[in-house]
């Protein structure tokens, strides 16, 4: 047990950061704020298990929210510069990373990452308790959220923010519960690339950022399932509660 607690850092930042794995990652596509994941049933069965964990986070990862920087494009191949409703010239504060864990995905990221950090059987039976403990998927509808802005850092204030999610036929799901991984963190341009060095006169880009994980209900009030087969498409809407125009959204499309 001993080898274990220096795992608990590693694997926390790796399991809930995966982005970063994804940004050194070759076969990362091109980022869409919507993306087709297949049918519902898919997402419920195993017989995908032999697409990698890379594969299949991207397949299930929407990329949304502010789309320009300081009034310019970003051109840094950082996978988030797509934009969402906006109003007037307004611009949305967040840049906003989401993916959907289904019960597929979190298997497959919780064998790559016992492979990835070498866990014996007790170290991979803790890590599972873990992090079933901690979430619930089974009673959960987990989507992991990465926020980023160049904004003020209130911007990341979640009580600043109405979130839920939204099918298509119109039903309306708010979060059961919101947990949020590390603090905050200020960085600027260089931290992620450390040979870009902007001119003296230039000020670096800075910008702050924190990951959430959003419980939402995986059943209605009557005990059906949020994600039934008839699911058509799923949204992921961020709305600013105090000006309901400013928002963006991120969408699952869900095939026959």
């Amino acid at each position: 047990m001993g080898r274990f607690s220096k795992f608990k850092a590693r694997w926390a930042v790796a399991f809930y950061s995966p982005v970063l794995l994804l940004l050194l990652s070759s076969c990362a596509t091109v980022p869409s704020s919507q993306k087709y994941v297949g049918s519902v049933s898919d997402l419920k069965n195993s017989h995908r298990m032999d697409e990698s964990f890379q594969a299949l986070w991207e397949r299930r990862t929407v990329y949304f929210g502010q789309e320009r920087l300081g009034g310019k494009p970003l051109h840094l191949g950082i996978p988030f510069m797509t934009s969402g409703e906006r109003s007037g010239d307004s611009e949305f504060p967040l840049q906003i990373t989401a993916t959907l864990m289904d019960s597929l995905l979190i298997e497959a990221g919780l064998k790559h990452y016992v492979s990835l950090l070498g866990m014996n059987l007790e170290e991979e039976a803790e890590f599972r308790s873990s992090y079933f403990s901690r979430y619930d998927p089974a009673n959960h509808l987990l989507i992991w959220c990465e926020l980023q802005t160049s904004w003020a850092e209130l911007h990341l204030n979640l009580d600043r923010w109405t979130i839920f999610i939204e099918d298509h036929a119109g039903n309306q799901y708010e979060p059961v519960q919101i947990l949020e991984g590390s603090p905050p963190a200020r960085q600027t341009i260089t931290d992620m690339f450390p040979d870009f060095q902007p001119k003296l006169r230039l000020r670096a880009w800075e910008f702050h950022q924190k990951t959430i994980m959003l419980c939402f209900p995986k059943f209605d009030f009557y005990k059906n399932p949020v994600l039934s087969d008839e699911i058509q498409s799923l949204k992921l809407i961020f709305q600013l509660s105090e000006d309901q125009k400013t928002r963006a959204e991120g969408i699952w499309e869900f095939s026959d």
